[in-house]
């Protein structure tokens, strides 16, 4: 390792360790990929020497942020598993009943539009959120995957939400005038 790259002797020194430890909490059944975790550590690691080159992490530290990424690994692999609304698409491939009728899937469409459009309507960093919310994160895990402490997470997915249900109240408004 270069002596002014401190990434490569971080790997250097805990390389080892860290796949060790990755292979230890990552057991067969739950459906954890070792490599895929190794490599979120790793991305951990390289962020937070990023924002200080000079910070000096112990073993103790790189143990934590391979506990906590398995964590997360678990709690996405456990997380109702969702179509982003995004690239949803064509409506018709979610789950309806089997009996869903021309009318319900029409009413189901419009409200999967008013949906997208409230969501798009809201600013970036609350649609963020609001979408990691509704796809089972918690306020620290969402908070942990935009770079937000646990606490600002939750105060910005509580204005999402409560911005969300403001824009699709107002559209259902606008249906019943129509």
């Amino acid at each position: 390792p270069r002596p002014d790259d401190p990434f490569a002797a971080l790997i250097a020194r805990f390389g080892a360790r860290v796949r060790s430890l990755v292979q230890q909490h990552c057991k067969g059944n739950q459906g954890l990929d070792a490599d895929d975790v190794e490599q979120e550590v790793r991305i951990r690691l390289w962020k937070t020497l990023q924002r200080d080159r000079n910070a000096v992490l112990p073993a103790s530290y790189i143990q934590r942020v391979v506990v906590s990424t398995v964590i997360d690994a678990l709690r996405r692999t456990q997380a109702r598993p969702m179509e982003s609304i995004e690239d949803a698409g064509d409506e018709t491939s979610w789950d309806l009943p089997q009996e869903a009728g021309p009318q319900q899937l029409a009413s189901q469409r419009q409200q999967m539009d008013s949906l997208r459009m409230a969501l798009a309507a809201l600013p970036e960093r609350r649609r963020q959120l609001v979408s990691l919310s509704l796809q089972g994160f918690g306020p620290s895990e969402a908070g942990e995957l935009v770079g937000l402490s646990a606490d600002a997470a939750r105060k910005l997915m509580e204005r999402g939400m409560k911005d969300l249900r403001d824009h699709l109240k107002a559209a259902a408004m606008e249906q019943d005038d129509d």
